[in-house]
C-alpha cells in the first residue's frame, strides 16, 4: 500500500508539531489563529514544502504563529522565546530524549551511525539542507558532522526572527545531552551566530 501523503495544511500541522499537547491549554480564539497563521506560512513558504520538511515545517511555522502571539501579548523577545521554548522542551524530553538515550549508548552504535546517518539524511531531507561528514574509520568512538544549510535558519531569517530557531538547537541539546557514555557537544548553530552547527558525539 502506498504510503499516505500527508497535507500541507494549517490543522494537519499543528497536530503534527511539539506543541500538539499544549495548545490545548491555550484560549480556543488563538489556536484558530495559529491554524490559519501556519496556513498562512505554507503559502508564503511552497518552496520548502515536500515530504522530507513536513516534520520541521510542522515545529518552525506553529513555533513562529506562537511566537508572535506572545509578542502581542506585550512579551519581550526574550520572555517570548522562552515561552514558545519551554513546553516545546517539555515535549521533547517526554517523548523522544529517552529513545536517543537508549539507542546510543549502546555498544558499536557510533560507529553504526557514522554509516547510516548520512544516508539518511541525504535520502530523507528536503529543500533547503546541507550536510558535510568527517568520517574516521580509525575509531567508532566518533560521530562528526556540521549543518551548513539548515531551514529553521532560513526561514525565521526571512521574518526576522531568527532567535526563535535557537529553542530547536536547545531541544538537541535535551535530547543528545544526557546520553549514557556519550557527550555530545556543539559550540555553534546557523541560529544562534550564523556559523554551521557542529554536531560532534564522543564515546
Amino acid at each position: 500500500m502506498a504510503k499516505k501523503q500527508r497535507l500541507y495544511e494549517g490543522h494537519e500541522l499543528v497536530a503534527a508539531s511539539r506543541w500538539q499537547e499544549h495548545l490545548p491549554t491555550i484560549p480556543e480564539a488563538d489556536r484558530d489563529r495559529i491554524v490559519a497563521r501556519v496556513d498562512e506560512l505554507v503559502a508564503d513558504n511552497r518552496e520548502y514544502c515536500d515530504e522530507g520538511n513536513y516534520n520541521h515545517l510542522a515545529n518552525i511555522f506553529t513555533a513562529l504563529a506562537l511566537y508572535e502571539i506572545e509578542r502581542e501579548r506585550g512579551l519581550s523577545e526574550d520572555e517570548a522565546v522562552e515561552a514558545v521554548g519551554r513546553p516545546m522542551w517539555d515535549f521533547v524530553e517526554k517523548h523522544t530524549a529517552g529513545m536517543y538515550r537508549k539507542l546510543l549508548s549502546k555498544p558499536g552504535m557510533l560507529k553504526l551511525a557514522d554509516r547510516i546517518v548520512p544516508a539518511g539524511f541525504e535520502k530523507g531531507s528536503g529543500q533547503g539542507w546541507e550536510y558535510v561528514w568527517h568520517h574516521d574509520k580509525s575509531t567508532a568512538k566518533r560521530l562528526q558532522f556540521e549543518c551548513t544549510s539548515c531551514i529553521y535558519a532560513q526561514i525565521y531569517g526571512k521574518y526576522g526572527v531568527r532567535r526563535l530557531g535557537t529553542i530547536f538547537c536547545h531541544a538537541d541539546d535535551v535530547n543528545y545531552g544526557s546520553i549514557p557514555g556519550v557527550t555530545f557537544t556543539r559550540e555553534h548553530t546557523l541560529c544562534k551566530d550564523g556559523q554551521p552547527c557542529d554536531f560532534l558525539f564522543t564515546k
